[in-house]
């Protein structure tokens, strides 16, 4: 094949020149093979191949070695270099804008790199399943990622977010499902999954004699499981009780689209789906007009016809000012500006850190906390989950208006200017 020197577009111009070469009545090109071709005056076209080959057998005696072929042969190999290059552009600029977009949703390093994966083998549908920390255990994530029917280039469109009610595991230890094997029933097979839900759902599946355990899969820890359920003939016959309520609940669970990097990042669909509320101020109405609000799931609420929960939303006009707030309690965190910044930037986006907060005692203890938006306020908790009275870390110049605050918003609530959206 005939090398080109490294310009983009390159192929295409010398396809084009040899087109035009054709048209003219030329039929036969000459070259020198040892030299990358860097332009169209590294082309010698004929109308004949005896003139062809004898500037060719002539041209040996000057330098390099020249070969002479018929125009659309070279034509052909021109045709595929460009193509491939294309296409290697294509795949760059694919992977440069996934990398883009996952980094602005909060990806896991690790679902990206496997996700990179699987588009260098240019795999047409791609699903790739993680974790994130939850307040009790793990969420597990999913994203999804699809090629486009037309070219090589790929879209990250959606990613889901699971929950389950089942505790942390230790370290080392893995969910594990031993079932029958389909081709020979005296012979059990293992499987071993970190998500508790994707565990529950294989055991769930299974037609014949299964257990649902969790432990250390080797081969030696294998007797040490603990066993959390069992299945005979298809049929659950023991839970283990501490695991039935976790077993026997439903997965809270949702989808989210995104459309090239914009959307609910997974760190602020996790938090949703663990009962909190997120800002973002990137938020556009179906009429096309950006606003800002803060959002929560409707978990009360019917879901929508894509099976996801619905969204509650306080736009500015409710008047909920995290910053105000923040300002009427004594939070270190908030006594500079970097310290600051981060602490609102993490509960706007779900979090529900600890903080160090002065009570009205002079004494400074670590206390959880929580934005609110529906009714105005934080909320405090200790780091354990018992809540606190805010009032007790309220500023004293604050508390004689705060009663009224609350009264106003009980009497305006009929007044809340949330939307209900389809997600």
């Amino acid at each position: 094949m005939a090398k080109l020197r490294e310009k983009e577009g390159l192929a295409g111009e010398l396809l084009a020149y040899l087109d035009e070469q054709a048209r003219l009545g030329f039929s036969w090109v000459v070259y020198d093979s040892e030299r990358p071709i860097g332009g169209s005056w590294d082309l010698l076209c004929y109308r004949d191949q005896i003139s062809a080959f004898r500037e060719a057998a002539e041209n040996q005696q000057i330098s390099g070695w020249h070969i002479a072929r018929p125009i659309a042969q070279l034509r052909r190999a021109f045709a595929i270099q460009e193509y491939e290059l294309k296409n290697l552009t294509m795949n760059r600029n694919s992977l440069e804008a996934f990398r883009e977009e996952a980094k602005a949703l909060k990806v896991p390093q690790n679902m990206i790199d496997a996700a990179e994966a699987l588009m260098e083998q240019n795999v047409p549908r791609i699903e790739i399943f993680g974790q994130v920390p939850a307040d009790r255990g793990m969420m597990d994530v999913t994203i999804h990622i699809k090629q486009s029917g037309q070219s090589d280039f790929y879209y990250f469109n959606k990613f889901d977010v699971a929950m389950s009610k089942a505790k942390p595991l230790e370290n080392d230890h893995q969910y594990m499902v031993i079932s029958q094997s389909a081709a020979d029933k005296d012979k059990n097979l293992l499987r071993r999954f970190s998500s508790p839900i994707q565990a529950m759902d294989y055991f769930k599946a299974q037609k014949g004699n299964a257990e649902l355990s969790t432990g250390k899969a080797s081969d030696k820890d294998l007797q040490y499981r603990d066993t959390l359920a069992t299945m005979k003939d298809g049929k659950v016959d023991y839970v283990k009780k501490e695991f039935s309520q976790t077993f026997h609940s439903p997965v809270i669970q949702n989808s989210h689209y995104v459309d090239r990097g914009k959307g609910f990042s997974i760190e602020q669909a996790a938090n949703m789906l663990q009962g909190r509320a997120v800002f973002r101020g990137d938020l556009v109405s179906r009429a096309g007009v950006p606003y800002k609000a803060w959002n929560t799931y409707q978990f009360n609420e019917p879901k929508d016809r894509y099976n996801n929960y619905t969204l509650k939303q306080y736009g500015e006009g409710y008047r909920f000012d995290l910053k105000k707030e923040l300002a009427s309690y004594e939070i270190k965190e908030m006594q500079q500006p970097v310290t600051a910044k981060q602490l609102v930037a993490r509960m706007e986006n779900g979090y529900s850190p600890v903080v160090t907060v002065i009570g009205k005692d002079g004494e400074s203890r670590p206390l959880r906390i929580e934005a609110v938006p529906r009714y105005g306020n934080i909320n405090f908790s200790e780091p354990g989950g018992k809540p606190v009275k805010r009032e007790d870390y309220q500023k004293e110049q604050v508390i004689s208006h705060a009663v009224g605050k609350e009264k106003g918003h009980a009497k305006n609530r009929g007044q809340q200017q949330g939307q209900e959206i389809d997600m």
